[in-house]
């Protein structure tokens, strides 16, 4: 019993000034979502913004739309498309990095600084680099006698999409590098002089030590990605803002349409509440994942 009393006269000072914090930022988090749940069930009358409970009526209206069917599939496209090629181009860059050479920092702080511009500079660079007229990437081409692969590229409804993916991919492929480059490095050295050893070759020790050691971390990356897809805006508002004509329009920027756009606060906050269920669905499987990492399982 003392050495309890003890221990909270030590710990309780820094519990009460971090209270007020905490109870801040619970709100903030808590009251928005709680808002958001009480617009998807309401009719919203503008510009008192009073409410009156409508039930299911809302996810009906909206998941109903003639367009709903595109912005789920790019949606789809997208999500799975960062996802592989973040996690693709971050793991070449790790097992590259992955040695030890003169200059070696150099190289892997450099591969970090796509992830240190801010996604509004990374999305108005990309911008510029692909405009049909000017933008470097056909002056490029054009330089090089390949005019003939000069493309409208964010204008143009069968590339806007893949050439904001790619933008997108750019620009967060470091996070998955620096992890596995981190896990990679925690792995003792030990297993692979004993895989040498066996008589095992590069490729093996890949498959049987690095693959294996690594995939607690492989697993929370992904569901990372996945997280970060469904939450993705911004670059894509700056560099499509969902054009041309939808095609590369997705649930955030369809959220932003119905909110900031047609006033539909109802629809804005059904299709939010969709993206939060998700969140948390994928929220619940990444805990135990996390929790299990950290202990070493």
């Amino acid at each position: 019993m003392k050495r309890k009393g003890t221990r909270f006269r030590k710990y309780g000072i820094a519990y009460l000034f971090v209270l007020p914090c905490t109870a801040i930022l619970i709100l903030m988090m808590f009251n928005p979502i709680i808002q958001t749940s009480i617009f998807s069930f309401s009719e919203i009358t503008l510009p008192n913004i009073e409410t009156r409970f409508t039930g299911f009526d809302n996810f009906t209206r909206v998941f109903s739309k003639p367009d709903i069917a595109l912005i789920l599939k790019n949606t789809l496209i997208w999500v799975i498309g960062t996802m592989v090629l973040r996690f693709t181009i971050g793991f070449w860059a790790a097992l590259t990095m992955n040695v030890e050479a003169k200059g070696i920092m150099f190289f892997r702080t450099l591969a970090l600084l796509p992830w240190t511009v801010p996604s509004i500079v990374a999305a108005n660079t990309w911008r510029w680099l692909l405009q049909s007229d000017i933008g470097l990437i056909n002056s490029a081409l054009k330089t090089l006698g390949m005019a003939g692969y000069a493309q409208n590229w964010l204008g143009d409804p069968a590339t806007a999409l893949p050439s904001v993916l790619t933008a997108y991919s750019w620009a967060g492929y470091p996070f998955v590098m620096l992890m596995l480059l981190a896990g990679m490095q925690g792995i003792p050295k030990e297993l692979y002089d004993a895989g040498k050893m066996d008589g095992a070759n590069s490729v093996q020790s890949f498959l049987y030590i690095t693959l294996p050691s690594l995939k607690s971390v492989i697993f929370i990356l992904l569901l990372l990605e996945i997280i970060s897809g469904f939450n993705s805006f911004d670059m894509l508002f700056i560099m499509t803002a969902g054009g041309p004509g939808g095609t590369s329009e997705i649930l955030g920027l369809f959220i932003y349409r119905l909110g900031f756009t047609n006033f539909d606060f109802a629809g804005a906050s059904t299709v939010s509440m969709v993206l939060i269920v998700v969140a948390l669905s994928v929220f619940v499987i990444y805990v135990p994942a996390s929790a299990k990492r950290r202990g070493g399982g």
